[in-house]
């Protein structure tokens, strides 16, 4: 009696420890699905956010390892509060306006984080990818198994199909995959495709104007036969414009005919050993001039401003004529540099800004003699080419 009382029990307990293994292969199977479609989903924001990144960037520039690894953490963490978090709010008016908070949140962070100082302007475009990521997310969240259900019964009806195993059910649903394969292939091919806008939108940062003058053509002359102005015609006008000299360097650091001359925005100074960066206010007014159309010159042409020539002599004190003449027999104390009228300039050595269109040595060569030239012609100056030195002699006229 006992025996067949407790029979019903143990095959119901059976039965009851297969259905709770058979729950629990199925969660099992159901939370690796649910990881693999989270890895998926982040997996796609980040192709996306990087292919639409890239047809800003222009084609000299590459995207940072570093910022590449902050954009995949990005895009995980995104998708896993989409993935785990977001698709479980019931009411639809809440759901969204999750979302909206979350963008918004989303800008904030990144910003305070310092994400949209790093790398400068040149990677502005794609910043902006990155900020509209979470927008793919939940779009993609919230349409993809809708989109996958109606395409999958479309696809039904339309074949007559009775089972999702056909092998045309199979083919046909692979169609949307193999689009945005080719859409992520693509956005690559496109690279750089929009980076003119990227470029105005920099220099628009950086300049406060955008401009896209291409008209890169240069006068050709000969500079050293134009730049050929003598010494006495040069020395003549040093001693009316100048001071009395050579001073001694405590002499000329307080003397008020003379202002100090510093590396700026416009220009900058060389370490000078034979000189001390002192000129007269004429003389100072020039080199600055000189130095905003050297920028405007190339910004015109389509180069970012921030390139500087650089002045490699300035005044000549009684100490640096001494120093000078130690090393160079044709040194004279009776030079233009002594009189705070005159500076030398360096025809291959410049320095150019960290982002934006970079000109070559040569084109920057170009416009620093077109500049020296327009100021020549102008009656501003005289310019002597000077080969050995490799530089331009300048004085104030």
């Amino acid at each position: 009696m006992d025996n067949k009382s407790t029979k019903p029990l143990q095959d119901g307990n059976l039965r009851a420890d297969d259905t709770l293994s058979v729950n629990r292969g199925n969660n099992r199977i159901e939370g690796k699905v649910r990881i693999i479609r989270f890895i998926l989903l982040s997996s796609i924001l980040y192709f996306i956010t990087d292919a639409i990144g890239r047809w800003f960037l222009p084609d000299s520039d590459s995207v940072p390892g570093i910022f590449s690894a902050i954009i995949w953490a990005l895009c995980f963490i995104t998708g896993a509060i989409q993935f785990y978090l977001w698709r479980k709010i019931g009411q639809a008016w809440l759901k969204w306006a999750v979302a909206i908070l979350y963008i918004a949140v989303f800008a904030v962070l990144i910003g305070w984080g310092g994400f949209y100082r790093y790398g400068g302007s040149v990677l502005i475009g794609y910043k902006f990818s990155v900020t509209i990521m979470p927008v793919w997310g939940f779009l993609i969240e919230s349409t993809f198994t809708s989109f996958l259900r109606w395409y999958g019964n479309l696809i039904k009806r339309i074949f007559h199909l009775e089972s999702i195993n056909s092998i045309v059910f199979m083919l046909f649903m692979l169609i949307p995959v193999a689009i945005v394969v080719l859409l992520f292939i693509g956005g690559y091919r496109l690279s750089g495709s929009f980076s003119q806008k990227g470029a105005d939108i920099q220099q628009y940062i950086d300049e406060g104007e955008i401009n896209h003058n291409t008209d890169h053509r240069e006068p050709v002359r000969q500079y050293d036969r134009l730049f050929n102005d003598l010494n006495e015609t040069q020395l003549e006008a040093a001693r009316r414009n100048g001071i009395t000299g050579p001073l001694t360097k405590e002499q000329a650091e307080n003397d008020r005919r003379l202002v100090r001359i510093e590396t700026n925005r416009y220009y900058r100074i060389d370490k000078l050993t034979h000189s001390i960066p002192y000129l007269v206010p004429q003389a100072a007014k020039l080199l600055e001039d000189m130095g905003k159309a050297f920028q405007d010159s190339l910004f015109n042409r389509g180069y970012n401003r921030g390139h500087r020539f650089t002045v490699t002599s300035v005044l000549r004190t009684e100490e640096t004529v001494r120093q000078l003449r130690k090393t160079n027999v044709n040194s004279t104390e009776n030079s233009c540099h002594c009189y705070g009228t005159t500076f030398d300039i360096s025809y291959f050595t410049y320095t150019t800004p960290d982002v934006g269109k970079v000109a070559s040595v040569d084109k920057m060569r170009q416009i620093l003699y077109q500049v020296a030239y327009d100021m020549q012609r102008q009656a501003r100056c005289y310019v002597k080419y000077e080969k050995k030195q490799t530089c331009l002699h300048i004085t104030v006229r």
